[in-house]
C-alpha cells in the first residue's frame, strides 16, 4: 500500500508539489496558498510531501517516449522493421526531421525529451522540502529523520539537474525555495561541481537500505546516493576544460566505489535460470534507484518507457499474431559485442534470434510482463543506477588511474555473475573491454549514448554506428532541441543553438 501512495499523491497532498507555469518560468506558488497554514506540522505531512516529490519524477520519466528507451536509440545501430522511419531518425541522430512539422509529433512522442519544466519541478519542490523540514515542530521528527528527508530532497535534486545536464547541458541552476529568479542557464560542469559537492555533504545522512521492502530502491538510500555521485563524477571529467580536475574526478569514483563495496545490503544477483527477471522487476539488493511500475496496482508507466517495446513482440508483448519486433539491432554489431563461441550467460539469456538480421530478433531481457486484455504488456521497473553499472565505472575510473588490477577485479566481478570468461587485457585494450562490457551489461537500461557522449567516443566510428562530427558534437549535436516555451518571460533564457 506504500506505493499506492504514490498514485494519488497529487490528490493526497497536492501541498507536496511545486507549481512552475508555463508563462512564468521559476515562479512558485507560496505552499501556505497550497495547504493552509496547518501544513508541516506532522510526519504523515512530510512524508506525503517527500512522496510526492518522487511521484513528480516518476511522472517524468514514465511519460512519452521514456527515459531509457532515447538513450538506447540515438546514433545505435538499429533497424526500423515496422517502427516507421522514426528510429532510422533517432540512429542517425537526425532529431531535426523528426520534428518537420515544429511540433514534434507522432506516437513516440519525442517532444517530452525537450521539455524540462517536469525537472524543473522536482527540483523546485526539492528546494522546498529541504527548506521546510526546520519548521516543522521539535518532537516531531528525530535528528535522524530531519537529516535523512533533507538528503532525499538533495538527492532528487541532483537526479533532475544530472539528467536535464545529459539531455541539454548547460541549465538554469538554483537551490533556493520560492525562487521567482529569471535565471540564464549556467555551464553545464559548474552545475556538476555545485551537484557533487551538494550531494557529497548528506550522502551519509541516507540509510544503506529500508527494513520496509516496498521502499528499497524506489526511495534514496545511500547506495542512490553513491551511484549519483559516481555518474557525476565521470560526466564531469568528460567535460572539464581543466584537464588538471580530471584525475580529482577519477579518484573520487574510486573512494566511491571502495565506499559501495564496505556495505553488505547489495550484491550482484544470479543471472541463470531466468533469475534476471527479478533485477528487473525491482526492489532487490541490486537496486540503488528506481522507477516503479506495478499493473497490479494500476500504477502504470508509458509503454514506450522501456525498450522492448520496439525490440520484443509476443509473448513478451502484443498479442498471439505479434510475431516480429519493431526493431533490431544489426548483425554486425551483435556479433561485435557477443563473439560467437565465447561464453555469455546474457547471450543466451537476453536474445532470441539475436543474428538474423529481421523482425525475428527479440531482446528478452525485460520479461516482466502483464496482460491487458488479450495484449501483452512490460510491468518492469525502470531501473537508473544498479549495482553493476557502478562497479563497472569503478572499473573505469581505476584503468584511467592506471591501476589496472583494481580495474580488473570490477570488470570481472560482473562478468563473472554472467557466467563470461576473465578479462586479462591491459592498456588501451582493457579500456575497450571496459567499455563495450557496459554496453552488454547495461543494454537497454539507458546509459548506450551517454556513455558515447560523456567518453567522446561519438565521435568515432570504431565504437559508433552512427557518429557524430567533432565540429558537431562541439557545436552541441550531442543534447536534444529545448522546447522553445522555455523562453516565455525569461529575457535571460537561449536554445540549443545546434538545433534552432
Amino acid at each position: 500500500m506504500m506505493m499506492k501512495k504514490y498514485t494519488y499523491i497529487l490528490i493526497l497532498a497536492v501541498v507536496a508539489t511545486t507549481i512552475v507555469s508555463c508563462k512564468k518560468f521559476l515562479n512558485i506558488v507560496p505552499v501556505d496558498n497550497l495547504s493552509g497554514n496547518n501544513f508541516w506540522q506532522t510526519k504523515t505531512d512530510v512524508e506525503g510531501f517527500t512522496n510526492g516529490l518522487y511521484a513528480r519524477f516518476r511522472g517524468k520519466v514514465g511519460q512519452g517516449s521514456g527515459f531509457s528507451q532515447v538513450a538506447d536509440l540515438r546514433s545505435a545501430p538499429l533497424i526500423s522493421s515496422g517502427a516507421g522511419n522514426y528510429i532510422n531518425l533517432m540512429s542517425t541522430n537526425n532529431l531535426r526531421s523528426l520534428s518537420a512539422d515544429g511540433q514534434w509529433t507522432g506516437g513516440y512522442n519525442f517532444r517530452t525529451n525537450t521539455r524540462w519544466k517536469e525537472f524543473f519541478d522536482v527540483v523546485a519542490a526539492a528546494n522546498i522540502l529541504y527548506a521546510k523540514i526546520d519548521e516543522v515542530p521539535a518532537g516531531v521528527l528525530s535528528d535522524t529523520e530531519r537529516k535523512q528527508y533533507k538528503a532525499e530532497a538533495v538527492f532528487m535534486r541532483n537526479l533532475s539537474y544530472f539528467m536535464m545536464v545529459r539531455l541539454f547541458g548547460d541549465v538554469p541552476y538554483y537551490t533556493s525555495a520560492f525562487s521567482e529568479e529569471r535565471l540564464p542557464r549556467t555551464p553545464m560542469v559548474t552545475v556538476l561541481r555545485n551537484c557533487i559537492a551538494d550531494m557529497d555533504a548528506v550522502k551519509g545522512d541516507l540509510p544503506w537500505t529500508y527494513s520496509d521492502p516496498s521502499l528499497i530502491g524506489v526511495r534514496a538510500m545511500r547506495g542512490s546516493a553513491i551511484a549519483l555521485l559516481m555518474h557525476m563524477n565521470m560526466w564531469a571529467a568528460g567535460f572539464d576544460q581543466a584537464e588538471a580536475n580530471r584525475n580529482n574526478y577519477y579518484d573520487a569514483v574510486i573512494s566511491l566505489g571502495k565506499e559501495l563495496e564496505t556495505s553488505t545490503d547489495y550484491r550482484l544477483l544470479p543471472y541463470d535460470n531466468e533469475q534476471y527477471k527479478v533485477i528487473f522487476k525491482g526492489r532487490t539488493k541490486e537496486s540503488l534507484f528506481e522507477v516503479f511500475q506495478n499493473a497490479n496496482n494500476g500504477e502504470k508507466l508509458s509503454q514506450y518507457s522501456n525498450v522492448g517495446f520496439l525490440l520484443s513482440h509476443y509473448p513478451l508483448k502484443g498479442s498471439v499474431n505479434t510475431t516480429n519486433s519493431l526493431a533490431y539491432y544489426e548483425k554486425e554489431w551483435m556479433d561485435k559485442i557477443y563473439s560467437e563461441g565465447a561464453p555469455d550467460g546474457r547471450k543466451d539469456a537476453w536474445f532470441e534470434n539475436r543474428t538474423v538480421n529481421n523482425g525475428t530478433f527479440q531482446f528478452k531481457k525485460f520479461a516482466n510482463v502483464y496482460a491487458e486484455g488479450l495484449n501483452i504488456l512490460n510491468d518492469d521497473n525502470v531501473i537508473i543506477f544498479r549495482l553493476s553499472d557502478a562497479y563497472l565505472l569503478a572499473a573505469e575510473a581505476n584503468a584511467n588511474r592506471d591501476s589496472e588490477g583494481e580495474a580488473k577485479r570490477y570488470l570481472n566481478m560482473v562478468r563473472d555473475r554472467a557466467n563470461a570468461t576473465v578479462i586479462t587485457s591491459t592498456g588501451a585494450n582493457l579500456k575497450d573491454d571496459i567499455y563495450y562490457e557496459r554496453v552488454r551489461e547495461l543494454m537497454g537500461e539507458g546509459h548506450y549514448f551517454y556513455d558515447l557522449v560523456r567518453t567522446k567516443k561519438i565521435t568515432e566510428s570504431k565504437y559508433a554506428k552512427n557518429p557524430i562530427s567533432v565540429t558537431d558534437f562541439n557545436a552541441g549535436a550531442w543534447t536534444w532541441p529545448i522546447d522553445p516555451v522555455a523562453l516565455v518571460n525569461n529575457p535571460n533564457m537561449t536554445l540549443n543553438n545546434y538545433w534552432r
